[in-house]
């Protein structure tokens, strides 16, 4: 299956989607029985203090002026050895990474420093109480609707409006993810929709404009211009905005590319997070060059195994699924009980163009993953109502002052794509109202239309008054 819009503004023939029926009242939290485990039980995620013990044996017993002599000896040396200890820590690391204060570390791809308690063999030896904020959210699909309403009066393109009503909250968060769908390999290749997609690479401005940190490349569309629109792509990230992270896809056509794949890793204050993203196929296209990260187990669980030394949390962000079915399949529930097995913290789904439900699964270790089996869309041509309503996923991360680290929140916002022919972009459910939805080319979509799907999808945890699924831990 694939995604077809109804009525978009392109050259093909528009053919109808087929649809699934929405799966009623699909549970949202439940604690899945643990999986049998086909590796040993990772130990627990947890930085602990840097300390050291020292075991001293009394050679004086019996004597208490020698106890004492030798008591006060021991003191001074100890007192002049930690006084070199500082002096000598000052010269060799004159800035350690925990004294930069709350702005966080370098948000550019690749895996991070290590920090100066790791240099010791522990983490951080002051190990400051921390938190970051994670959102995601799920497809743009540049169908020709989606990217003509970005032409402006002199032939440029502008799509500032797809994210104008979620931006605020977007550029809030300590890390943004966003599944980018449709490759953006720019006008010169020619724009298109489907089945062969290829965007403009202004939608990659609007996208840094509203706040976003990383761009997921790995879908079953990252092939449709070959490697051509690859290169194209990724040329423009490095050129364009350096500073964004695009994950789950590497460029053949550079001189040096990147071969191992780096491991993405975000870090603020030494506390760090891995990024992961794989999708389940390429709709048939060949990619002898291994250019788009593929979900394949082995390769899988070596790049967890490396996320999981290099980072305290791993997140892992699968295109999966059967679309326009709500509720997990067969091969879904397959891959979250590998990501499981291998100590992943957070799965964020995408694929399916429906919101699907959440849930905390338990290994047979005790560790706990948090799973958005789909997110939805963001933007879409597409043209079923169920298709207009997806989610901001929000996940709080905490390191407390022990240095252990774990999910302290996770939560979904849900969204409503608007249609009319004056405006195309996406609001919170919160804010769209029935004279918005009047105007909507889905005019059923209404807020409490919406409010039900979401009821039914994410389960008795969704507030109903607040548009919002927030569960904390």
């Amino acid at each position: 299956m694939s995604e077809k819009p109804m009525n978009d503004d392109g050259p093909m023939a528009q053919d109808d989607v087929e649809k699934a029926p929405l799966e009623s009242k699909v549970e949202q939290v439940s604690d899945v029985p643990a999986p049998s485990r086909a590796v040993a039980p990772l130990p627990v995620y947890r930085h602990p203090s840097h300390q050291t013990s020292y075991d001293y044996v009394d050679r004086t017993a019996g004597n208490p002026e020698k106890r004492r002599g030798l008591r006060l000896a021991v003191f001074v040396l100890a007192g002049i050895a930690i006084a070199l200890g500082f002096a000598y820590g000052a010269w060799v690391v004159r800035t350690p990474v925990w004294s930069e204060g709350g702005s966080g570390g370098s948000k550019g791809a690749g895996v991070a420093e290590a920090s100066v308690g790791d240099a010791y063999g522990g983490a951080s030896q002051a190990a400051t109480p921390v938190t970051i904020d994670i959102c995601m959210v799920g497809d743009v699909l540049l169908h020709p609707s989606v990217y003509n309403s970005g032409l402006q009066a002199d032939g440029t393109y502008n799509f500032s409006h797809l994210f104008a009503n979620v931006s605020d909250e977007v550029s809030a968060c300590d890390l943004a993810l966003v599944d980018q769908e449709t490759i953006l390999g720019g006008t010169a290749l020619g724009l298109s929709g489907y089945p062969v997609f290829n965007g403009p690479q202004e939608v990659g401005d609007a996208e840094v404009e509203a706040g976003f940190d990383v761009v997921l490349r790995a879908t079953n569309h990252t092939m449709d211009k070959g490697y051509d629109g690859i290169h194209s792509e990724l040329e423009f990230w490095r050129t364009a905005h350096p500073e964004v992270a695009v994950v789950g896809c590497t460029d053949p056509q550079v001189e040096e590319p990147d071969a191992d794949r780096p491991i993405y890793v975000y870090e603020k204050d030494g506390f760090r997070v891995a990024v992961l993203n794989y999708t389940y196929g390429l709709n048939g296209y060949e990619d002898p060059k291994g250019a788009v990260a593929i979900l394949d187990e082995a390769s899988v669980r070596e790049d967890c195994k490396l996320a999981r030394e290099s980072a305290d949390i791993v997140v892992v962000c699968p295109h999966w699924g059967t679309e326009n079915v709500t509720g997990p399949d067969e091969e879904q529930q397959r891959w979250a009980k590998i990501f499981l097995e291998c100590g992943v913290d957070i799965v964020f789904g995408n694929h399916p163009h429906v919101m699907g439900p959440v849930e905390v699964m338990t290994g047979g270790d005790g560790h706990a993953m948090v799973c958005y089996w789909s997110v939805g869309n963001f933007i879409s041509g597409m043209d079923a109502p169920q298709n207009m309503i997806g989610g901001m996923a929000r996940v709080t991360l905490e390191r407390d002052a022990t240095g252990a680290c774990r999910v302290a929140s996770y939560g979904m916002k849900p969204l409503v794509t608007h249609i009319n022919p004056a405006n195309e972009t996406t609001y919170f459910l919160a804010d769209y109202t029935d004279e918005l939805a009047a105007t909507s080319k889905f005019p059923s979509v209404t807020p409490d239309w919406a409010q039900e799907l979401c009821a039914d999808v994410l389960g008795s945890a969704y507030n109903r008054e607040k548009s919002e699924l927030l569960v904390t831990r």
